[in-house]
């Protein structure tokens, strides 16, 4: 899902269609729903989390804030996702999201950033089992 009040202005239509495509096999891929959101983000990161708590299911819910006005990004998790979403997966998906946006491309970066994240929020399949024979 695209939220905020720049996403009409800061991106093509193709942008955005690569973007929603980014959020939908995410959300498939790990049962988490992913919101980018550009726009202000007056509060910084108590913005981030006001916008998060609104989102129909925020415990399984991730939400990426960007304020390119204020060189500002903010990655919210929800409780269930913080295991597998920890501080050092949103450290890399930021770093990722960031050396797009020093170049002017926001729509990139976020659609990385979004890959990352469902990366480490997939369940890894087990490979064995303990069940006796």
């Amino acid at each position: 899902m695209l939220d905020g009040d720049l996403i009409d202005t800061a991106f093509t239509t193709i942008q955005l269609a690569d973007l929603e495509k980014a959020l939908l096999r995410a959300e498939r891929s790990t049962g988490t729903r992913f919101v980018a959101y550009v726009g202000k983000l007056v509060d910084g990161r108590d913005s981030a989390i006001a916008i998060h708590r609104q989102l129909p299911e925020p415990n399984r819910s991730a939400l990426i804030a960007v304020d390119p006005e204020q060189r500002v990004v903010e990655v919210i998790t929800g409780a269930h996702l913080r295991e597998a979403l920890d501080d050092p997966a949103c450290r890399l998906a930021c770093l990722t999201m960031t050396s797009r946006f020093a170049i002017g491309d926001i729509a990139a970066g976020l659609r990385d950033g979004v890959v990352v994240l469902a990366d480490h929020a997939r369940e890894i399949p087990s490979l064995h089992t303990n069940l006796p024979e």
